[in-house]
């Protein structure tokens, strides 16, 4: 249904439910959004639509009213969800001043008194959008920097938590702002993220990692103190220290958090390179790491190998460190099974049976890499694996060399290409129809 198509009885059913103190119609409307059984999934949809474009501030007023008052913990979260997806920047603009002006106060009171965490998550970046709509229209929000000050240097986890989330989900846009007015206390500030960094606390220093990247602004802008220099080495510290203590849900999002930070501000990282490569190469060689979170550092590695600013560097990286870097991602080739069904050359099903995700993926990182760095510079390199793979008598090791000859087939001519084949005595029943 277009929005212009909602009848009148829906806008007034619509009217009725928001204006009202009852918020057990949102509580129904909310099982049926979260629920998969339609067609009230759908309904419950075109109902929030029907709120959203004819009565926006009301939408707000309500769901926050929920957010405030409802004692189950499940409806807050509900509720925040809903106000998210409903986004703020539509429905923020249609609030009157002193609607606007109350939502500023209460909603940092709902961060003070929120009890359950995966509900104040979804607060901190509700917050964090209403501060980059309040900048938009030309406003500021004091009070916001106060909070944010006061809570990250608290010795109460939640308010740390807090602080960090509200930072770490800044809108793109609302960064500058934010580092602008937190000059003054940069001191204070640094000092205090430092030590989320290294918190005992996973939650808290994966958190602190995201708001490192989004006030990367303030910490490098300095012309005194190299402020984010002590913060990436605490980062690094952190990914070790969660990976040595086997949190490696944890350490993906600190990995993420850097991926992040190589796709926004790639020029930062510059001096810092070459230990960032030597320290994801040590993760991606240490056996009791899973493939998961190796993909994670794959992505990071790929990340800086195509980011502009960096890729020349990539590519001037020490033959060792080179070496290493593909022997790592061909390990991800690995991770294949044989089956019956893959001898059966006329089947497309047989010719994927056996790959798993991790195989594929490796596949993939491998082309992305060679196009990253180069034809000249990764050749010789991937030549030399793939002779090392194809003297192995395990078979699985033979498969993933001929995995990369395929690869590096793109970047070689056809004549190279059967030169290798024709040089090689291939007995694998695997290799033989990976050839095929």
């Amino acid at each position: 249904m277009m929005e212009s198509e909602f009848p009148q009885e829906l806008q007034t059913q619509a009217y009725g439910i928001l204006s009202s103190n009852d918020v057990e119609p949102l509580e129904t409307l909310f099982s049926h959004v979260f629920g998969s059984q339609e067609p009230q999934r759908s309904q419950a949809y075109t109902f929030l639509h029907c709120c959203k474009k004819h009565f926006p501030h009301l939408l707000f007023i309500k769901l926050f009213f929920v957010i405030r008052c409802s004692p189950v913990s499940d409806t807050r979260s509900r509720s925040a969800l809903v106000l998210r997806y409903l986004k703020i920047c539509d429905l923020w603009p249609n609030l009157s001043l002193i609607a606007q002006n109350y939502m500023k106060s209460h909603f940092l009171v709902c961060l003070l008194e929120e009890v359950s965490m995966p509900t104040l998550r979804l607060l901190c970046g509700i917050v964090s959008e209403m501060g980059s709509e309040i900048s938009k229209a030309g406003h500021e929000w004091p009070e916001l920097m106060d909070f944010l000050l006061n809570s990250i240097q608290s010795d109460y986890e939640k308010l740390q938590q807090c602080a960090l989330w509200v930072l770490a989900y800044l809108p793109k846009g609302f960064r500058p702002v934010v580092c602008e007015a937190l000059v003054p206390s940069l001191e204070p500030l640094h000092s205090a993220i430092l030590q989320a960094l290294s918190s005992p606390n996973a939650d808290i220093q994966v958190t602190a990692c995201g708001a490192v990247v989004s006030l990367i602004g303030l910490f490098t802008s300095s012309k005194g103190r190299n402020w984010f220099n002590d913060l990436l080495r605490a980062m690094m510290v952190g990914l070790f220290n969660l990976l040595s203590h086997l949190k490696e849900e944890y350490a993906r999002g600190a990995v993420n958090e850097l991926i992040m930070l190589v796709m926004d501000e790639p020029q930062i990282l510059k001096p810092y390179l070459n230990h960032l490569v030597l320290d994801m190469l040590n993760v991606l060689e240490c056996k009791k790491v899973t493939d998961e979170t190796k993909l994670f550092v794959d992505k990071f590695l790929l990340a800086m190998a195509e980011a502009t600013d960096l890729a020349p560097m990539m590519r001037e990286l020490p033959h060792e460190t080179m070496f290493r870097l593909l022997t790592t991602s061909m390990q991800l080739l690995l991770s294949i099974k044989d089956d019956n069904a893959w001898y059966n050359t006329e089947s497309e099903q047989g010719e994927n049976d056996g790959k798993m995700d991790v195989y594929k993926s490796g596949i993939l990182f491998l082309r992305k890499l060679s196009t990253a760095l180069g034809e000249k510079r990764i050749l010789p390199i991937c030549f030399e694996l793939f002779l090392g793979h194809m003297e192995a008598t395990e078979w699985k090791k033979r498969y993933a060399g001929i995995s990369l000859l395929a690869v590096i087939a793109e970047e070689c001519s056809d004549e190279m290409l059967l030169i290798l084949c024709n040089s090689l005595q291939i007995w694998s029943r695997q290799c033989k129809f990976s050839i095929i």
